[in-house]
């Protein structure tokens, strides 16, 4: 085998494990069920509803009844029954990572989603049990029960998911059907999910930048962009951590680093656009 020869396998190992160990910001492989279309029409057409929340993601397959006049609450579906949450196949949600629902732990995964209507606060269930036809319930399946208080609102023909108040680490996941809206808040670790998926200069500097526009989270900022710095100091990080520096109102060393990123900027390409950073210094400067 010729050096040459030699040399290129190595690179090819090399660049098999740096593609195979390289971090994922996305969240952790739980593949929600897919909807395929039907080859008649259903009456109750299938939906799937998805939000991402961070690095996290919500999927909600299901099938839409329409009200078509009729008297849903207590009347098609009768009070204190359980309820499949749509009609047809189960509806059932997904969570990519672990969550809490309304103040109450669940683990990542798919659960048929049912609900219990009354005349006042409702049941939410979440079932581990997603095979069989959807108005199949088995209770000994039950990972979490939760009270949840109905809303009115206005008239929706087909019942359908969507997601409210969202955040980088939440979103309300709201059921409305007729006049009735009920609905759960999700939350996710979006901060811990980001710290144990990174690596390389460029992602911690984005993942302290993210961190540095969210409240109480500049101490994780300024030591994700500390590690992408000891990965390389380049006018991108330079220019993160001075602005996080800004915001703690340090301007004097927050300018030097501004002046210091503009350098390393030009320094890596002459015509590189920094009038967005000398602009900050200059505001910088009137602040000292």
């Amino acid at each position: 085998m010729t050096v040459m020869q030699r040399r290129l396998i190595e690179a090819c190992v090399v660049a098999l494990f740096v593609l195979t160990n390289a971090p994922d910001l996305r969240a952790q492989s739980v593949t929600p069920p897919e909807l395929s279309i039907p080859r008649v029409p259903r009456i109750s057409p299938g939906a799937e509803s998805r939000q991402i929340v961070g690095l996290s993601d919500i999927t909600i397959t299901y099938h839409r009844p329409g009200v078509k006049g009729r008297t849903i609450w207590g009347g098609l579906l009768p009070y204190d029954e359980v309820w499949r949450a749509g009609a047809n196949e189960p509806t059932l949600i997904t969570f990519s990572n672990a969550v809490t629902i309304d103040g109450q732990k669940l683990n990542a995964g798919t659960y048929r989603l049912l609900v219990i209507p009354t005349r006042s606060t409702w049941t939410l269930i979440f079932n581990s049990e997603t095979r069989n036809w959807g108005s199949v319930y088995d209770s000994t399946y039950d990972v979490l029960k939760l009270p949840v208080t109905p809303e009115s609102g206005p008239h929706q023909e087909w019942m359908a998911f969507s997601f409210t108040d969202l955040t980088s680490s939440s979103a309300r996941v709201v059921l409305a059907w007729e006049k009735i809206r009920v609905g759960f808040t999700a939350e996710f670790a979006t901060m811990e999910n980001l710290a144990s998926a990174l690596g390389g200069w460029r992602i911690l500097n984005q993942a302290a930048r993210f961190a540095m526009s969210e409240e109480g989270a500049e101490g994780k900022a300024l030591a994700w962009v500390d590690q992408s710095l000891a990965y390389e100091r380049n006018g991108s990080n330079t220019r993160t951590k001075a602005e996080i520096l800004a915001k703690q109102g340090k301007f004097t060393e927050a300018i030097r680093l501004g002046e210091e990123s503009i350098a390393l900027a030009r320094a890596q390409n002459p015509d590189a656009n920094v009038s967005a950073m000398e602009t900050l210094i200059s505001e910088w400067k009137a602040k000292k």
